[in-house]
């Protein structure tokens, strides 16, 4: 099996020592080449373009920076890419960018899978966590055993080239916003007198990871009916506005502005969780909508 792997940053980096301790033989780029120097000693071979890489390469493994980067190393390979071949990216990306990217290739003869994960750099090294993949089924299927290899839990979610950009910036959307929530948690506790030991001795106990179990699902169906009715999640809010005063927060300011717009809507006496009633009502009215397009295609057949 002949590999390129093209983006040797941390994550790339990870995945390129697994690949060469359960494949052997990979062709690695980078844009700055010397740090692929590590992958060579480790037995990588080293490529001076992306389209000497990936010259007679059966899988192309993409692991870039953003978009653009994506593009470029794509437009630079599109006439290296050997007939068979299947371009695989691993790059967090825009849902629009993955599936015009999945056209471009289609349009050369080209495969192409967008494989985003939740991984750090050891975990691709070690070929755990979770892969995200979606493009034709028939691409995966052809690849599905070696994507497997490299990962904990392959998640095939369609051939809809925009699912796997889509479900990743969900993910992150929900990493981020923890970070932000502990960051604020953290000066609260500062602002109580705790120190952040015992701020966190709080999480430790509390363990509010199940709230998403509990309070998300019912969120996510429209489900505000109150166990902790926003009005009073908002007077909670000012007790810990006034305790951490002008320190900079993450996350608090723009929950309680947000809350005080529903509060005025009329939500008050609804769940916290109707903070998410704008987004919820928003996802309704797409699926009405693919709904009622599914409705009148069937009818002109």
């Amino acid at each position: 099996m002949r590999i390129a792997f093209l983006g040797t940053g941390l994550l790339g980096s990870g995945f390129v020592h697994h690949l060469l301790a359960t494949t052997g033989v990979v062709t690695v780029w980078n844009r700055t080449a010397q740090r692929a120097a590590p992958l060579v000693a480790a037995g990588a071979r080293l490529a001076a373009t992306p389209g000497l890489a990936a010259r007679d390469a059966e899988r192309i493994h993409l692991c870039l920076r953003d978009d653009d980067a994506v593009d470029d190393v794509v437009a630079a390979l599109l006439d290296e890419i050997a007939p068979g071949a299947v371009v695989i990216d691993h790059t967090t990306t825009s849902a629009a960018g993955a599936a015009a990217r999945g056209a471009r290739l289609a349009g050369r003869g080209h495969a192409f899978l967008h494989a985003p994960v939740f991984m750090s750099p050891a975990s691709a090294r070690d070929g755990k966590g979770i892969m995200l993949c979606a493009g034709p089924a028939d691409v995966f299927a052809r690849v599905d055993a070696a994507l497997a290899g490299m990962t904990g839990d392959l998640w095939y979610v369609g051939d809809d080239l925009h699912r796997a950009a889509g479900m990743k910036l969900v993910g992150n959307a929900m990493l981020i916003a923890l970070a932000g929530g502990v960051a604020d948690t953290l000066a609260v506790g500062r602002g109580v007198g705790l120190s952040a030991t015992d701020a966190f001795s709080v999480l430790a106990r509390l363990k509010p990871g199940g709230a998403i179990d509990l309070r998300g699902k019912r969120m996510a169906t429209g489900d505000f009916a109150a166990t902790f009715e926003l009005a009073m999640a908002r007077k909670d809010l000012a007790l810990m506005l006034d305790a951490v005063g002008d320190a900079p927060l993450a996350t608090l300011r723009t929950i309680a502005a947000r809350a005080d717009e529903l509060i005025a809507r009329g939500h008050g006496r609804d769940d916290l969780g109707v903070l998410a009633v704008d987004a919820v009502a928003a996802t309704a009215a797409a699926a009405a909508a693919a709904a009622a397009a599914a409705a009148a295609a069937a009818a002109a057949e």
